[in-house]
């Protein structure tokens, strides 16, 4: 059964973005993860987005466990700014600080199609060349050519050389499940063998709630 959303997904791709924010965390429960969301998404309701963020997203495990948030901002300057001056980690002191990105290269394969499914691979690296190359790699290979339902793939890697995030967006359960029936999960696994690349996984999410500048 195909799921409706009336939230769009995060334009991953929008050229005003200079950093990405990912904070992944395990809660454990369904009604953990609507408080989680409404924890993360309440300061931002009202009045507009904090100078230089574009966009915050949270994302909903479909196993119900974990909560997924993204955020852009137009560069890191602009981030710790704002934890400066709103004393964010000082209120928050169990914050989850965020895993820091910038987009590298993406695809989109099927235009016009709208996902409703995030897959969001990590893969853990040993410095900015085995980044480059993973990402390369797949795009060049595998995850350069279209396949049913997989609507694009845009690789980010993390600022400190330490990690490479696939933000693959689906139209469905259903596609992605055809996609891990067919070969290309292999062929993905094939094209990553090397050393220094080492996956940690990726699970099924959902887009909760998001707010765009």
């Amino acid at each position: 059964m195909t799921h409706e959303t009336t939230v769009p997904f995060p334009d991953v791709s929008r050229s005003d973005c200079g950093t990405v924010l990912v904070t992944p965390l395990y809660v454990g429960s369904a009604d953990a993860q609507r408080a989680e969301t409404e924890r993360v998404m309440a300061p931002y309701r009202e009045g507009p987005l904090p100078e230089g963020m574009l966009s915050i997203s949270v994302f909903t495990c479909t196993e119900a466990e974990n909560v997924l948030t993204y955020a852009q901002w137009t560069s890191d300057e602009a981030y710790r700014a704002y934890v400066r001056d709103t004393g964010r980690y000082e209120k928050e002191p169990d914050a989850v600080e965020p895993v820091r990105y910038r987009l590298y290269r993406g695809r989109d394969l099927e235009p016009g199609s709208v996902p409703t499914l995030l897959v969001p691979p990590v893969f853990d690296v040993d410095g900015r060349e085995r980044q480059r190359r993973a990402a390369d790699n797949l795009l060049d290979g595998p995850l350069g050519t279209p396949f049913p339902g997989l609507v694009s793939s845009h690789f980010h890697i993390s600022v400190d050389g330490t990690r490479v995030l696939n933000w693959a967006q689906w139209v469905d359960e259903e596609a992605h499940e055809r996609f891990m029936q067919s070969e290309r999960p292999k062929e993905c696994f094939e094209a990553l063998s090397m050393p220094g690349v080492r996956g940690i996984g990726g699970k099924r999410y959902r887009l909760a709630d998001s707010l765009v500048r």
